[in-house]
């Protein structure tokens, strides 16, 4: 049994920032078991609801792969998109196959849903050579095979054009309610702005990269605009979608408690508003059945948003429970607005932590860093680990931006299921971790590279289980 180096909570909950872990925090003791390795960049891992025991991997350069009850990847793949992709960069890379949902009746109808950046539209508004088409179709699983899918029974039901490669989203996960929901990013097109915007010195895309650095914090101010597609709800950018996939074809009908539906002041569609980046949203399997959607910071904070209701959440007024204003990125306000433009009150996360950003040398906000990037999680409902039972558990990117280190936190709820919930760090990593999975089970995946960009085949699930 293969393990990656990790270290348990126990020997770092000193070095949590203050207030952040509670002194009578106990975690128990966890390592990661080798489930499959040869992948390029997995992005996701989910089980589909039809009681077979199979596990269904995606790769970011758009392949699924079928792992079966022992955890043998089948060949060929479940489904190949490759084709329909828009090229990927050989560095990092925001795009390529994001999510997939199975149908809540996929055992008796075979549907699934995808959410993938597709190639750029002919009559795409944006010819730069990042640009790409979002897209979130769905699938028939093919007569033939249960374990191969029909790529030529694929409904587009979204499609939007899309900036640059930058704040995608892709969150998607059926409700308890059976109405699927979308996390749409608000665009990038602040943050990307080398991607479209600047015309480059070398028609090499990849020198292009070297010669403009990337940085969020020093945007030229004709660009911020951008920033305020989350808050437009006449706009699908940053958004959580709520739809009806079993009505309302070729298309998909609204259900009919949207906060919008059949109103002036927003798209019909709209769940709740004001993401950035809904990387990951995941359904709690017990409880309230409750959505939790996982923001990545622009700036300095990483976010956990329990949307249990519609509404507004913040960005790019707020980056979770502090103000944000581009034009002083490294000096954010005290004061801002807690109310957005329709007169609704701006929720806050229940889990929030600073990013590396803080120790740059220009920030004027004080914290420890906790990590780079939040990549989502699930509140564990498994049985192999019942200290995390109910506990939310979740990943970052890398402690260290320089290397490869992946962290595991668990938020445990405070009194109250919407006040700000305790972190405690879990697990440090060697590798980068992409993503979190579940099973039909409950229990926990952790997906992993060497590099953290989609190149060669480094990537590795791991299941999380009980310590020897």
């Amino acid at each position: 049994m293969e393990r990656t180096f990790l270290t348990t909570a126990m020997a770092l909950a000193l070095a949590l920032p203050a207030g952040l872990a509670r002194a009578d925090e106990v975690l128990p003791k966890v390592d990661l078991q080798l489930v499959a390795e040869g992948f390029n960049a997995p992005l996701l891992l989910t089980a589909p609801p039809d009681g077979s025991g199979r596990r269904f991997v995606g790769d970011q350069l758009g392949l699924l792969w079928v792992l079966d009850a022992k955890g043998k990847r089948l060949e060929p793949p479940f489904l190949d998109l490759r084709d329909r992709l828009t090229p990927l960069r050989k560095a990092f890379d925001e795009r390529g196959l994001l999510a997939l949902a199975f149908h809540p009746d996929f055992a008796g109808n075979g549907l699934f849903y995808v959410n993938y950046s597709a190639k750029r539209r002919p009559a795409s508004p944006y010819a730069g050579k990042t640009a790409y088409t979002w897209r979130m179709s769905e699938f028939k699983v093919s007569a033939d095979d249960p374990n191969r899918a029909d790529r030529a029974s694929e409904r587009v039901l979204l499609e939007l054009d899309w900036v640059n490669r930058k704040h995608n989203g892709g969150g998607l996960a059926f409700g308890p309610d059976g109405y699927l929901y979308v996390g749409v990013g608000d665009g990038g097109g602040a943050h990307g702005v080398p991607d479209i915007h600047v015309a480059p010195k070398s028609k090499d895309p990849a020198r292009h990269a070297e010669e403009i650095p990337e940085d969020p914090f020093k945007i030229p101010k004709r660009f911020h605009k951008y920033d305020r597609y989350a808050q437009d709800t006449q706009r699908l950018n940053g958004k959580i979608l709520r739809l009806d996939v079993d009505r309302g074809h070729p298309g998909y009908a609204i259900p009919t408690t949207n906060i919008f539906r059949g109103k002036v002041e927003g798209r019909d569609e709209i769940y709740a508003w004001g993401f950035r980046n809904p990387f990951r949203l995941t359904f709690d399997k017990a409880g309230n059945g409750d959505m939790f959607v996982s923001g990545v910071a622009e700036s300095f904070w990483e976010t956990v948003y329990l949307v249990d209701r519609p509404g507004n959440y913040g960005w790019a007024i707020r980056e979770g429970r502090h103000c944000y204003d581009r034009a002083r990125a490294f000096d954010p306000p005290e004061d801002c607005a807690r109310k957005g433009a329709l007169g609704e009150p701006i929720r806050d996360p229940i889990v929030e932590y600073a990013n590396w950003s803080v120790m740059r040398k220009e920030s004027a906000v004080k914290a420890r860093p906790m990590g780079t990037a939040n990549i989502g999680g699930f509140v564990y409902r498994g049985k192999a680990l019942p200290g995390l039972y109910g506990r939310f558990v979740f990943g970052d990117f890398s402690s260290d931006i320089r290397k490869p280190s992946g962290q595991l936190f668990v938020a445990t709820p405070s009194n109250s299921w919407r006040a700000q919930w305790s972190v405690a760090r879990l697990a440090q990593l060697d590798v980068r971790l992409h993503s979190l999975g579940q099973d039909a089970d409950g229990e926990l995946y952790l997906l992993t590279t060497a590099h953290g960009i989609p190149v060669g085949q480094s990537g590795k699930v791991w299941k999380l289980v009980p310590a020897r």
